[in-house]
C-alpha cells in the first residue's frame, strides 16, 4: 500500500466517525415529532462554551405511581417513558423496561438522587436534554424570565432520542 492510500485512509476514517455520530441528531431534527414540555432554567453560561441554558423538564421528576417497576430493578437500566398531551404540554403516562410500539416515548436512565431537597414519592429520569446553546449575552435575560414565569422547551423526538430545538418563555 503506498503513502497517498495510507494518508487517504487516515484522513478518511475520522470523518466517516464524525459523520455518523451526526445522523442521529439530525434525522431526529428533520423528521421527529415536536413536542413541548415546560421547564426551568438554571446557569446562563459556561465561560468555555458560551451562554446556553442548563433545563430541567417537569418529565424528568416522576411520581413514583407512575412506575411499575421495582426500583431496584431500575436502577442503572434504560427506561421508556411514554407521554402523553395534556393541554399545551406534554406529561409523563408510563415507565415501562419495553420499547413501546406507538406513541411519543422518550428513552432515559433512573437518576439516583441522594440530597436533601429529593422528595420520596419522586424518581428522576435523565434524558440528556439538560442543555440548550443560546446566542451570545442573551442567557442572563433568558434565565431572569425563567425566574418570573418558567420556560417551555420544544423538543423534536424519533425513537425515543430527542433534540431541544427550543426554548422561551411561557
Amino acid at each position: 500500500m503506498t503513502k497517498k492510500y495510507r494518508f487517504l485512509i487516515a484522513v478518511t476514517i475520522p470523518l466517516l466517525i464524525l459523520l455518523a455520530m451526526m445522523i442521529k441528531p439530525q434525522a431526529t431534527v428533520l423528521f421527529g415529532q415536536e413536542i413541548v414540555l415546560e421547564s426551568k432554567a438554571f446557569d446562563p453560561t459556561d465561560l468555555f462554551r458560551g451562554d446556553y441554558v442548563a433545563i430541567s423538564f417537569a418529565i424528568s421528576e416522576i411520581p413514583k405511581s407512575k412506575v411499575t417497576l421495582p426500583i431496584d430493578k431500575i436502577n442503572n437500566k434504560n427506561l421508556y417513558v411514554s407521554l402523553k398531551q395534556e393541554g399545551k404540554y406534554y406529561v409523563v403516562d408510563q415507565v415501562s423496561e419495553m420499547k413501546p410500539k406507538q406513541g411519543v416515548y422518550l428513552k432515559g436512565k433512573f437518576q439516583a438522587n441522594y440530597n436533601e431537597f429529593n422528595q420520596a414519592d419522586k424518581l428522576t429520569v435523565d434524558y440528556s436534554l439538560d442543555k440548550y446553546f443560546i446566542g451570545q449575552g442573551s442567557g442572563v435575560n433568558l434565565q431572569q424570565k425563567s425566574y418570573r414565569g418558567g420556560l417551555v422547551g420544544t423538543v423534536k423526538v424519533l425513537g425515543g432520542y430527542g433534540v431541544v430545538t427550543a426554548i422561551a418563555p411561557i
